[in-house]
C-alpha cells in the first residue's frame, strides 16, 4: 500500500513538474510571439532571434519566427516604396491634391497644393478656405473611403493662364475683324484721294492762270483726307503687328551677354544677376529681346513720370534663374513707384494705357510674344518694399 502511494507521489510529481517546464516554455515561447509582433508594429526591424546552441526546438520556432519577420519586413519595404513612388507621381504633377476628412482636417496634400494655395503647412481646410474662393482656382471634389473613414479628395488647378489664353484669343480675333474691316474702308478713300491730288497737281501744272480758290479749298482737304488716311492706316498696321507675331525660331544662347547687351540698350543704370553665370535659355533671342526691350523702356519712362525725388536710390534691376520646373525666369524690377490695382489689372488688354502718348500695345505683344514662344509674362509687386516686377517664364 505504501509502495503504491510512493508511486503515485512520485507520477504526481513528474507531472507537475512536467507541467511547469511545459507551462514556462509556453510562456516564453507567447513572449517571443508577442515581442515579434510590438516590434514590428513599432517599425524595429533589428532584432534576430538566435539559431545557434538552442535545442531543436527552439531553433525550428526561432528559424520560423525570424522568417516571419523577413517576410513582414519586405512586405513593410514594398509598401515604403510604393507609398514613396506614388508620392513622387503626386509631387510631380501640377494639380494639387488634398485629401480631407469629415473634421476638415487635412490628411495629405502634394506640393503642388501648398504652391497653389500659397502656403508653407496644410493641416486644416479653414487655414486656405478663402483662398479657396479664387475663381482662378478650379476645384474638383470627390468622396472616398480610407481605412473606414469618410474623406473627400479635393483636386485644385489653376486655370489664370487658360483664362489669359481664352482672353487673348478673344483681343487677337477682335483686332483681325476691326483691321480687316478699316483697311477695307480707308484703303479705297487713300487711294482715291491720292489719285484726285495727281490729277488737280497736273491741271495747276499745265494752267497758265493762278488756282481758283475754290479748287485750292478742294486740294486742301483732299490733302488733309489723304493724310488722315495715311495716319489711320499706318496706326491699323501698328495693332495688325499683335496678331502677327512672328513663328518663333528657338536656339540655345547665354542669358548673361544677352542681358548686357539689352541693358546696353537703356538709358540708366542697370543691375544684372545671373544664376548661375553659365545659364543657357532656349527661345527665339530677337523676340525676347524684343520683350525685354519693352520692359526696360517702360522703366525708364516711369522713372522719368515720376512727380518728385525718390527717397530711395532708384534702380533697375534683371535677375535671371531657374526655378525648379528647370525653366529660365528673367526678373525685371525696378522701385520707380507701384502700380495702382485698378490699372495692374488691365495692363496686358491691349490698346489699354496711361500715357497721352501711349498705343497700348507694348506690354500686350510682349506677352503675346511669350504666348507664342511657350512661355508667360506676368506681373508681380512687392508693396512691402515699392518693388514693380515683370516676370519672364522661358519654358
Amino acid at each position: 500500500m505504501d509502495y503504491k502511494l510512493i508511486v503515485i507521489i512520485v507520477v504526481l510529481l513528474v507531472a507537475v513538474v512536467g507541467y511547469v517546464r511545459l507551462y514556462r516554455h509556453y510562456r516564453r515561447n507567447i513572449k517571443k510571439v508577442r515581442f515579434l509582433f510590438d516590434a514590428i508594429d513599432n517599425g524595429d526591424f533589428s532584432f534576430n532571434f538566435p539559431t545557434e546552441k538552442r535545442n531543436k526546438e527552439d531553433k525550428i520556432l526561432h528559424q520560423s519566427l525570424n522568417r516571419i519577420k523577413l517576410f513582414l519586413q519586405h512586405t513593410r519595404e514594398e509598401q515604403m516604396e510604393r507609398e514613396k513612388y506614388y508620392e513622387q507621381i503626386l509631387n510631380a504633377v501640377d494639380t494639387g491634391i488634398m485629401v480631407v476628412d469629415s473634421q476638415d482636417n487635412i490628411l495629405q496634400h502634394n506640393q503642388a497644393a501648398l504652391r497653389l494655395l500659397d502656403t508653407d503647412v496644410l493641416t486644416h481646410i479653414n487655414q486656405v478656405r478663402e483662398r479657396l474662393k479664387d475663381e482662378h482656382l478650379a476645384k474638383h471634389e470627390t468622396q472616398a473611403m480610407l481605412k473606414g473613414k469618410h474623406v473627400r479628395i479635393i483636386a485644385l488647378s489653376d486655370v489664370s493662364h487658360e483664362l489669359s489664353n481664352q482672353e487673348v484669343d478673344s483681343w487677337i480675333k477682335l483686332i483681325r475683324v476691326l483691321t480687316h474691316e478699316i483697311m477695307n474702308t480707308i484703303t479705297p478713300v487713300t487711294s482715291l484721294s491720292e489719285t484726285l491730288l495727281k490729277e488737280l497737281d497736273n491741271e495747276e501744272q499745265n494752267a497758265a492762270e493762278p488756282q481758283p480758290t475754290e479748287q485750292a479749298k478742294l486740294k486742301q482737304g483732299l490733302e488733309t483726307i489723304h493724310k488722315t488716311g495715311t495716319e489711320l492706316l499706318a496706326f491699323v498696321n501698328n495693332y495688325r503687328r499683335f496678331t502677327h507675331v512672328p513663328q518663333p525660331q528657338p536656339a540655345l544662347f547665354y542669358v548673361e551677354p544677352f542681358l548686357e547687351r539689352m541693358a546696353m540698350l537703356c538709358n540708366h543704370e542697370v543691375e544684372i544677376a545671373v544664376t548661375p553665370k553659365d545659364l543657357l535659355a532656349y527661345a527665339d533671342e530677337s523676340l525676347i529681346s524684343h520683350v525685354v526691350t519693352n520692359l526696360l523702356k517702360n522703366a525708364v519712362e516711369a522713372f522719368n513720370d515720376l512727380q518728385s525725388e525718390p527717397t530711395t536710390k532708384p534702380f533697375i534691376r534683371l535677375h535671371a534663374y531657374t526655378n525648379e520646373h528647370e525653366a529660365v525666369i528673367i526678373d525685371v524690377s525696378n522701385n520707380a513707384g507701384l502700380i495702382p490695382d485698378d490699372i495692374a489689372s488691365h495692363i496686358f488688354i491691349p490698346f489699354f494705357t496711361t500715357k497721352p502718348e501711349g498705343s497700348g500695345i507694348g506690354l500686350s505683344l510682349s506677352r503675346q510674344i511669350m504666348r507664342v514662344s511657350g512661355g508667360s509674362l506676368s506681373l508681380s509687386q512687392d508693396k512691402t518694399h515699392g518693388i514693380t516686377t515683370f516676370r519672364i517664364v522661358i519654358q
